[in-house]
């Protein structure tokens, strides 16, 4: 689960007992649903920073990306791209 604060919640699927309660980056305005894609997690804050968490029981962040504009839309993931928009640019990133 996550929330508009950047409180990230996860739980073990087999007992339902929480398994992480943490928060992405330094907190601030998330208006974005989180993306999945190749075992990791992309949240995007309002502020344009792109945090990457490995998708593992303790969330590690991998990576924070400032984007150095508002980012108001959902990441999209498709054939290992991940497109982002901020509020002046689109971007396609992949190998």
């Amino acid at each position: 689960m996550f929330n508009n604060n950047g409180i990230v919640t996860a739980f073990n699927p087999e007992t339902g007992q929480r398994a992480f309660r943490g928060r992405v980056g330094m907190g601030g305005a998330f208006s974005t649903s989180p993306v999945a894609a190749d075992g990791r997690l992309y949240f995007a804050s309002e502020e344009g920073e792109i945090f990457v968490i490995a998708a593992n029981p303790q969330l590690t962040q991998i990576a924070k990306n400032d984007m150095k504009e508002v980012v108001m839309a959902t990441p999209a993931v498709a054939d290992g791209l991940i497109i982002l928009r901020t509020i002046g640019h689109v971007y396609g990133i992949g190998q």
